[in-house]
């Protein structure tokens, strides 16, 4: 856009293949070049040709206004979702293009293909076809693509348009911005199509002539006066901008009679003097009626109420499910029961959530146990989707260099094995950047592909892509929309290929529309809690809620000590160590804790200084105010987003909405022009509203800007710190069925091995793999057991379902043979239960289990007595040696239901190297020590410093490694399953860390033992 302003458009249009994915980027950027914006599509539509067949032809259709933006959105989305192969001319015609342009389309255009085939009558007969729909909107266009014999084919063009009485406009097929992005454009369409560059296809670019030249020179190539003139006057009349003014709510129910404003009010007043004590019942009620004139004054009573009617339906139906985000800065939000944070109590803003002025969305996330989020969304998309006013967004896929690599490397003709050892070799280290900084990373490449030539082809291609090239769309993981009125009228529509009904726009495009978007997100740690307190119920008759945990000293002592693996955004190393030095009591504290260890904070220079004052070894410092009341509950510190927009407001004089825009803006910002000029106004204002010296105001406006990376609001690290501590109740006071919750939904980011090794610590075991009590989760049998499921590898979830199903029906199962003829399953997954221990409680060891199975594979298939029965007696079968039972176990299950750990068949090997095992390191040590790898990243905020979490049974150490050791060892370091390490040690209650000095690996076998 910026390139076509330059060059003296005054009128940019978007025509990609049935989509308007960029049409809203499209908008924003003509309104900021001052140029038009002209919105269209490019659809197959069905032509007959004679003979009864129909070829699918390109119709380049153009919006005039937003009744013909509707009309295309509705003719795309019948394209997407029922005519993909493209749509008929019967469903064109009935369809309503009165406020359509309709173009006869360019190279691939039915006039050029059939021109070109002689089928001159064929291309009159549907020219003639098409006037109707379109009467005086319908144009021959031209083009010229440099390509042989142009100006013959646009003589063709104009003389077709002067027999038939029609008008010609000239439109070239512009694909590319400038002519050295050829090279790029030719390997991302081989990319798309599947082909290489040597393999020659229809859609390729032939050549450098679609960039964005100047007028001229297409005035030049197109010397049409007439034509030139049309092209003007379409794109007059087809400027269509769809940003608007105002946000658009939904319509909930509401009793007959009464309007969105005054039911909400009497819902929300009603519940007051039921969620507030008297002490606070004033305060609240000043704020809820600050509150509800905001949204009066906004129209977005209906968005409250429609989001309140999804977490009444969850409660309705047992599903866990807690709103957060700047929501839970709103009285409102809490007292229709959105969220569970009391606003009042934490002081949370409201302002950070919604205010006047705002024509942006405000943001309402609601977690939702991930196990009941499909069963949330269909009964969503039941409620509101019925007049096609329900739709997920979408989610941009960018490139990021992995995914550039393939499909670069595919075109480059790369070989597939090739590829992928390209990607893995990226690594960590690299495989998060974008593609336009592929040289960083140039030692990967040179290690795998050398110095062959292919390499430089590709780093040069790989940086040419733009830095968020959007490779393709896919659902948002929760981006809800809800509309009153169709959704055709923003979007088109289509089904993901898990049936999802999904816009063609992302959260931002949809925030844009001024469309109210509800995150409805799976949360599996909600799954998790809620199996937990299932199994709670099922064991003791007790029901937890967990909106009314008791304060436990016990549960907190526990987080405190950095006992907190499996507990939500607690128990990753950077938490464990955050958590035993700043030890919180209380969950103000433990907000400010999980706000801390993120990229904003930490980019601020926050944690250090936070952590100091908190713990009393250093003074906070005195500011003026209003900075000592807005940084007062931090220490002096900047760690909540809600704390620059008071700064902005109370500080530098803005009102709420220019301080929203700043913090926005402040935290998207990548140009140092840009960066000053924010600076200046806010030094200004500063200056009018407290009388701050520009050094003054400098400061503080340097502290904001070094926020920009990733951090909390205020109400979402509440939120989240909830959510915490009822993870943390629930593994103190019922540990097993907390285990059972956690093994089955996989919430954190540990392996179930990790836990299973944890629990032992806790004091519950796991009771084996049983074909007769094992079923599809893992289940809490008693206060400190659990019983493991039947879910292995290679066993789907139906299958386990019918061994379950047919053992409650028709009773236990008494042999391998009596489950191999009473269920239908495949033999490799009836193998892999054998070496998972499956029938080990029907007394018959593994190698005998698998040779019965044996038998019976070569006999009959599964699911069918036989007649007659395979006789004779077992060989004698050597039983499995306890390593070979710990191999088995950890390839088909990923854990030991027996505690065993693969560093044990290590041990002896272990102590000849003098290591010390990691529960003995003491601080101030230096020793050698080793560990099986679980974890490890290098955070881009870490200046070059990995972090590796070494496990020897439920024992963790962090092990930190400096960029030299890294760089001297990296590919070690990427492809080890364990380590041996020399380094000096630091403990801190639970926390232990190993700052590593020497590095070397440990081959520990992985390979699956022959039964």
């Amino acid at each position: 856009m910026q390139l076509a302003a330059s060059r003296g458009y005054t009128h940019v249009g978007l025509v990609d293949w049935c989509s308007v994915a960029g049409a809203v980027e499209l908008c924003e950027a003509a309104r900021e070049q001052g140029v038009g914006a002209v919105i269209g599509a490019t659809l197959p539509i069905l032509l007959p040709t004679g003979k009864g067949k129909a070829e699918a032809f390109p119709l380049v259709l153009l919006a005039q206004n937003r009744t013909g933006y509707q009309a295309l959105n509705e003719l795309i989305s019948t394209v997407r979702q029922v005519h993909p192969e493209g749509l008929p001319l019967e469903v064109l015609f009935a369809s309503d293009t009165a406020d359509l342009v309709c173009l006869t389309g360019g190279r691939t255009g039915f006039p050029t293909v059939l021109g070109e085939r002689r089928e001159l009558p064929v291309v009159q007969r549907l020219l003639t076809a098409l006037r109707p729909a379109f009467q005086f909107r319908l144009y021959v266009q031209l083009f010229h693509g440099a390509a042989p014999h142009e100006q013959r084919r646009l003589s063709f063009l104009r003389g077709l348009a002067r027999e038939q009485g029609l008008p010609t406009v000239a439109v070239p097929e512009i694909c590319m911005g400038e002519a050295n992005e050829y090279p790029l454009l030719d390997a991302l369409t081989c990319a798309r199509l599947g082909i290489d560059v040597n393999t020659p296809h229809a859609e390729r670019p032939r050549n450098h002539a679609p960039e964005v030249a100047f007028p001229l020179h297409w005035g030049m190539h197109l010397p049409y006066p007439d034509a030139l003139l049309n092209a003007a006057n379409i794109a007059r009349d087809c400027t269509l901008d769809l940003l608007p003014e105002r946000l658009t709510p939904p319509e909930p129910k509401l009793p007959e009679g009464v309007d969105a404003q005054t039911f909400l009010e009497r819902r929300v007043r009603a519940d007051l003097p039921r969620k507030y004590p008297a002490e606070v019942l004033e305060q609240a009620d000043q704020r809820l009626t600050a509150e509800l004139v905001t949204v009066a004054q906004l129209d977005m009573a209906g968005f409250f109420l429609t989001a309140a009617e999804v977490t009444d339906h969850c409660r309705e139906h047992g599903i866990l499910a807690a709103g957060r985000g700047s929501a839970a800065g709103s009285v409102l939000c809490y007292l229709l029961g959105i969220t569970l944070s009391d606003p009042i109590r934490h002081n949370l803003l409201f302002e950070r959530f919604l205010h006047t002025g705002r024509s942006s969305m405000p943001d309402v996330d609601i977690d939702i146990a991930s196990s009941r989020r499909d069963s949330v969304l269909a009964w969503v998309e039941e409620r509101w989707g019925t007049n096609g006013g329900e739709a997920m967004v979408a989610n941009r896929i960018t490139y990021r260099l992995p995914s550039a690599v393939q499909d670069l490397g595919r075109a480059l003709g790369l070989p597939p094995e090739v590829r992928d050892r390209l990607s893995r070799a990226l690594g960590r280290d690299f495989r998060h950047l974008r593609p336009h900084r592929a040289r960083e990373a140039e030692v990967v490449f040179a290690e795998v592909l050398g110095s062959a030539p292919v390499k430089d082809g590709l780093l040069e291609l790989l940086e040419r892509i733009e830095p968020r090239h959007v490779r393709h769309m896919a659902p948002h993981s929760g981006g809800t929309v809800l509309s009153a009125k169709p959704l055709t009228y923003y979007s088109p529509l289509q089904r993901s290929t898990g049936g999802i009904r999904l816009l063609f726009f992302d959260k931002d495009d949809v925030e844009r529309l001024g469309l109210i978007k509800l995150d409805l997100l799976g949360l599996r740690m909600l799954a998790a809690l809620e199996r937990a307190r299932e199994e709670v119920l099922r064991l003791t008759g007790q029901w937890v809620e967990y909106g009314e945990l008791p304060d436990d000293p016990q549960v907190w002592a526990r987080i405190a000590s950095g006992d907190t693996l499996g507990l939500f955004q607690i128990e990753s190393p950077a938490q464990v160590q955050m958590t035993a030095r700043l030890q919180p009591k209380n969950l103000t504290e433990l907000a400010h804790q999980i706000a801390l260890v993120r990229p904003g904070p930490i980019q601020s220079g926050t944690v250090h200084p936070y952590v100091r004052r908190a713990r009393g070894e250093e003074a906070v410092p005195v500011l003026p105010e209003p900075l000592h009341t807005i940084l007062a509950p931090t220490h002096g510190t900047l760690m909540f987003q809600e704390q620059i927009l008071r700064i902005a407001v109370h500080y530098a004089g803005y009102d709420w909405p220019q301080a929203d825009r700043f913090r926005s803006r402040l935290s998207k910002v990548e140009d140092d022009a840009e960066l000053v000029q924010l600076r200046a106004v806010f030094v200004k204002g500063a200056a009018r509203t407290t009388g701050a010296f520009p050094w003054e105001a400098k400061e503080i406006f340097a502290l904001c800007a070094m926020f920009r990376g990733y951090g909390f609001a205020e109400s979402h690290a509440h939120a989240f710190a909830q959510h915490s501590y009822a993870s943390a109740w629930m593994r103190h006071h019922h540990p097993a069925a907390f285990l059972a919750g956690l093994l089955t939904e996989a919430p954190g980011m540990w392996p179930a091995s990790t836990l299973a090794q944890e629990a032992r610590r806790w004091g519950v075991t796991l009771s084996p793999i049983d074909v007769n009590r094992s079923g599809m989760s893992f289940r809490a049998e008693r206060e400190r057991s659990v019983r493991v499921p039947l879910k292995v590898d290679g066993l789907g979830e139906e299958a386990v379902r019918r061994i379950v199903q047919e053992r409650l029906v028709r009773g236990r199962f008494q042999s391998v043979e009596d489950l191999y003829d009473r269920v239908a399953i495949q033999r490799g997954a009836l193998e892999t239960l054998v070496q998972a221990g499956a029938f080990d409680g029907l007394g018959v060891q593994r190698r005998g289990a698998f040779y019965t199975l044996t038998v019976l594979a070569n006999a009959r298939p599964p699911g069918q007595r036989a007649l007659l029965t395979p006789t004779g007696e077992s060989p004698f079968l050597p039983e499995l040696s306890e390593d070979e039972l710990l191999s088995l176990d950890l390839c088909t299950k990923g854990y030991s239901e027996a505690g065993r750990h693969p560093l044990d068949a290590h041990r002896a090997r272990l102590r000849d190297l003098g290591c010390i095992p990691l529960s003995q390191l003491r601080h101030g040590q230096q020793l050698w020590t080793a560990g099986l790898v679980i974890a490890w990243q290098r955070p881009p905020t870490a200046k070059g410093f990995a972090f590796f979490v070494l496990e020897d049974r439920h024992t963790r150490v962090q092990l930190i490694i400096s960029p030299d050791l890294w760089e001297a060892h990296r590919q070690l370091l990427r492809d080890a399953s364990a380590l041996i390490a020399f380094g000096e040690a630091r403990t801190n209650g639970r926390a232990v860390t190993l700052k590593a000095l020497r590095l070397a690996g440990l081959p520990i076998g992985t390979r699956r033992a022959r039964v």
